[in-house]
């Protein structure tokens, strides 16, 4: 293939002699140029030959040493006519600037560097004659000047700190400032000087006079004040301590002092040792500083009290054998600490806590007297293990653990006999029996697939269906074991070429889907119905047999193999009616470069 190609090139631009026999005046290409003159006897467009210069990027402008061509009225697209092309493989640059452009990679208007020649085209791009400041980023068009800046590092509004460089634009970069202005450039919280005039170092609310500056937000941090507090601080460096109080000396620490006064700084309580009350009777003891008032007495300490008035010196509650109120029963003795408490009691026989008959009287203990209780309620008297009426509402008469619905009352102990409770479990379908508790409903399995199909039937079961039943009534085939569900498919292989074409529904089956039913595509069959067709195939027709279609292209159902005589799996023929001619023709020069063998 390339040594005809080198031979077509000859015959155009070199004008080698015609073969024996050809006339020398003939004219192939009928382009009014004779065979002999003619530079392309084959192309009625090209017929003589001229010098011009390579156009690679075809803008126009060559380059390079000039070279022989055969051209028409007009140059071929690949030659041009004037040399000096800059950039010959980039058609959008052609002419040389010299000594009067900067550079400006990012095209923001700024320059950058010493001027340099440009190579551009129709338009001046990546260049500009302003060289204004040296352009700081020539890659980023948004920025070209230095400038030191101060940075919001704490992100509250305002810049402080050491000045940073950066290369900004029009505007300056969010966070950054040409002046500083944050007394604290690492803390959000403060950054503007403010004047006080008085100080709460402790954080007691009471204020000293103090004058200076804090950094702050704008407002007075804490601790700072420009009027004073309403209390003046007696102590500034104490937060427990702000204010001078009348207090009493308080030996014992029973919080009652005793006179005299004395003037003490202290907080919102006084400092240990110290009261704001006098009046302690009994100031060396801390169990005792006020005079109380009592109303009864336990003089056998029994605790049992007896009404009995007067005065005794006493701390936070009355000493022991007195009060201002019967905390227990009136002592029915108060000479005898056994015997203080009134019992009103009913007789104990069977000794299960609970008695029964006629209520009694009896001045004992503070523990009741054996064989008595307080309760006279017991249902049977006479056996310890029934005192109290119970009620039920479930009954278990086979005790199976199920129960049915069955209310009613007895006398019981602590809790209900076997066979009686409040709580349901399950509903009994035949309380008599043991062996049976749950009602279920089955259907028939005549196939003994596991699932059953026709109307539900009702039975009375240990919880298992019976034989020959199934708790599943979904048999899409009853009377044949391998199929018993319906399973859905998406594609269908009908014709068993091992290809699916696309086709929904549901088949009776067993666990799988079977053959030819899937959920997953094989192919995309373009005929189900005939095994040797399965390949959609797009082809050209090619009328005259040299391997090369030309549309309109066919769309066509066959298989894989080879393709039907008269198409082509290509379409690209220029004239498929002449089966030497198969690619689209080039220029001369293009095609010794496009072509090989």
């Amino acid at each position: 293939m390339m040594r005809w190609m080198w031979l077509a090139l000859a015959l155009a631009l070199g004008g080698i002699q015609l073969g024996c026999g050809e006339d020398a005046n003939e004219d192939s290409d009928r382009d009014g140029v004779v065979n002999s003159e003619d530079c392309d006897t084959t192309s009625s467009l090209r017929w003589r030959r001229v010098q011009a210069y390579d156009d690679a990027d075809r803008d126009g402008h060559g380059s390079g040493e000039l070279i022989w061509v055969c051209a028409g009225h007009n140059l071929p697209s690949t030659v041009a006519a004037e040399a000096g092309d800059c950039a010959p493989t980039d058609f959008k640059r052609w002419r040389t600037l010299e000594g009067l452009y900067y550079v400006d990679a990012d095209q923001d208007g700024v320059g950058k560097g010493p001027l340099v020649t440009a190579c551009v085209g129709a338009e001046v791009t990546g260049y500009t004659q302003s060289q204004g400041e040296d352009d700081c980023d020539d890659a980023n068009p948004q920025v070209w000047a230095v400038r030191m800046l101060f940075i919001d590092e704490d992100k509250d509004g305002a810049a402080g700190g050491e000045p940073v460089r950066h290369c900004i634009g029009a505007t300056l970069p969010p966070g950054t400032s040409e002046t500083a202005t944050d007394c604290a450039p690492q803390d959000a919280s403060r950054y503007t000087p403010i004047s006080y005039r008085f100080r709460d170092a402790d954080g007691d609310g009471a204020t000293v006079p103090e004058e200076g500056t804090v950094c702050s937000n704008g407002k007075l941090p804490t601790g700072y004040r420009l009027e004073p507090a309403a209390q003046t601080d007696c102590d500034d460096t104490r937060s427990s301590q702000w204010q001078w109080l009348d207090l009493y000396p308080d030996a014992d620490g029973d919080l009652v002092g005793s006179e005299p006064a004395e003037q003490r700084c202290s907080g919102l309580n006084p400092e240990p040792g110290y009261v704001r009350t006098a009046g302690d009777c009994a100031p060396e003891d801390r169990n005792r500083w006020e005079m109380k008032s009592y109303s009864y007495r336990d003089a056998d300490g029994d605790g049992a009290w007896a009404s009995s008035g007067g005065q005794v010196c006493s701390g936070s509650f009355l000493p022991s054998g007195y009060s201002t109120w019967a905390s227990a029963p009136t002592d029915c003795d108060d000479t005898n600490a056994a015997a203080r408490v009134t019992w009103n009691v009913f007789p104990d026989t069977d000794h299960d806590g609970v008695g029964a008959g006629s209520n009694e009287t009896l001045c004992a203990g503070p523990t009741r007297p054996y064989g008595y209780s307080d309760k006279g309620t017991d249902c049977a008297p006479e056996d310890a293990s029934r005192w109290q009426g119970l009620t039920y509402q479930y009954r278990d008469a086979d005790g199976d653990s199920f129960t049915v619905a069955a209310g009613g009352s007895l006398c019981a102990g602590t809790h209900l006999p076997a066979g009686y409770t409040n709580t349901s479990r399950g509903n009994d379908c035949n309380d008599s029996r043991a062996d049976v508790y749950q009602g279920i409903q089955a259907y028939a399995d005549m196939d003994g697939d596991g699932v059953g199909a026709g109307s539900a039937e009702s039975f009375c079961t240990n919880g298992a269906s019976p034989a020959g039943y199934s708790l599943q009534g979904t048999d899409c085939a009853p009377e044949d074991a391998l199929l018993w569900r319906k399973l859905s498919y998406k594609y269908v292989d009908a014709d068993g070429d091992g290809y699916t074409a696309s086709s929904t529904g549901e088949v009776c089956t067993g666990s799988t889907l079977p053959p030819p039913y899937a959920n997953t595509a094989s192919g995309n069959d373009c005929d189900d119905t005939d095994p040797a067709l399965y390949l959609w195939r797009v082809l050209y027709p090619d009328n005259d047999g040299d391997g090369v279609g030309a549309p309109p292209r066919a769309v066509m159902c066959l298989d894989d193999g080879p393709v039907p005589p008269g198409y082509s799996i290509y379409g690209f023929d220029p004239d498929d009616s002449n089966p030497v001619v198969s690619h689209p023709a080039q220029d001369p020069e293009l095609e010794v470069l496009l072509f090989d063998d």
